[in-house]
């Protein structure tokens, strides 16, 4: 079977290859695993973010048939953003089918589907970390590119102030059994906090995403010991591999990330949960004609021949997602003091 005609079986068509890099079994990063981000596909290649800045009053004890109290119309912010675009680019070589172009017919077909798999594979997992780091500059307000420049400012973009940061107190000097609760009351007023500025939403949970040596110095404070010691025994019992405690009202968990996907060693982010349209995922089309005014997907993918039509199939995965926060304001900083 020539090159040729491999490029034109049904494996390499684009709707094949889009089907088969969004059915890959990249395993999700933990961002993705909560379900934080709500995820949809839109027809364009940007986005408006409407905030709609009001907030409740109490409407005065009038007497009757007086005239009733004028609402005030909330006023409407809409903020234009664009979608990232994220190609990667992998090759499949004639020589790598080399080895399957003797078998019949349906073992070769089965030979070159799993070569062709094996690159897609290759690219989702690369596009999934991208959206791993993007998710991660989303939940503290900075999206940062691959060189560590800013694509999205996210305080900037909806112009309002990054809250203060919690300084968190671990000093042990003097610390006794009779003093305990006064790192929990460090963040005793969080929830609160986060439901005034979410204009009275009611906050579900805090999580806490840390990086490690905030994570171990919390964890190993003596007013914490024995319940992290509790919790880490029963999620062993459980088989759960994150590293995780609740305190203080709040989920603190060691990010599991790597490299470049990763949390401050001393920091962390206090992020509120249950708030519906808080963290969205936006998918735009690829620019591609099959693809076009159409609803995006998360992933797509297609194949080029070489000029020559012996040598080589380029193959093209792609992601075009647009991932953040919608009250940026609301994710609150903490770090040691």
């Amino acid at each position: 079977m020539s090159l040729v005609n491999v490029f034109k079986s049904s494996l390499f068509k684009t709707t094949t290859l889009t089907a088969a890099i969004n059915a890959t079994e990249t395993p999700p990063q933990r961002i993705a695993q909560l379900g934080l981000f709500e995820e949809q596909g839109v027809p364009t290649t940007s986005v408006v973010i409407e905030r709609k800045n009001s907030r409740l009053d109490i409407a005065p004890v009038l007497p009757r048939g007086a005239d009733p109290t004028p609402m005030k119309d909330p006023t409407r912010q809409g903020i234009p953003l664009v979608i990232p675009h994220v190609p990667v680019r992998d090759r499949l070589m004639a020589d790598e089918l080399q080895d399957v172009r003797e078998f019949g017919s349906e073992d070769q077909m089965v030979g070159i589907e799993s070569a062709r798999d094996e690159k897609l594979q290759t690219m989702d997992d690369t596009l999934t970390v991208t959206e791993e780091y993007h998710r991660l500059g989303a939940i503290q307000g900075l999206i940062l590119d691959k060189d560590g420049s800013v694509l999205l400012d996210l305080y900037d973009e909806f112009e309002v102030t990054e809250p203060a940061a919690i300084e968190i107190d671990l000093d042990r000097t003097g610390w006794t059994a009779e003093k305990s609760g006064l790192l929990r009351a460090q963040f005793s007023g969080l929830r609160t906090q986060m439901r005034q500025i979410l204009g009275n939403k009611p906050v579900r949970g805090v999580w806490a995403p840390c990086g490690e040596d905030l994570y171990e110095q919390v964890a190993n404070h003596p007013e914490v010991r024995e319940t992290y010691l509790a919790t880490m025994e029963a999620k062993d019992l459980r088989g759960d591999p994150s590293e995780s405690f609740v305190y203080g009202g709040v989920i603190w968990e060691k990010y599991p990330g790597y490299g470049d996907v990763e949390m401050d060693a001393d920091e962390c982010r206090f992020i509120p949960m249950g708030i519906p349209g808080l963290f969205i995922s936006r998918y735009a089309p690829a620019p591609w004609f099959s693809a076009v005014n159409r609803k995006g997907l998360p992933r797509y993918a297609m194949a080029t021949l070489d000029p020559t039509g012996e040598k080589y199939i380029d193959l093209e995965g792609q992601t075009n997602g647009l991932h953040i926060c919608t009250r940026p304001e609301a994710l609150i900083p903490g770090r040691l003091k």
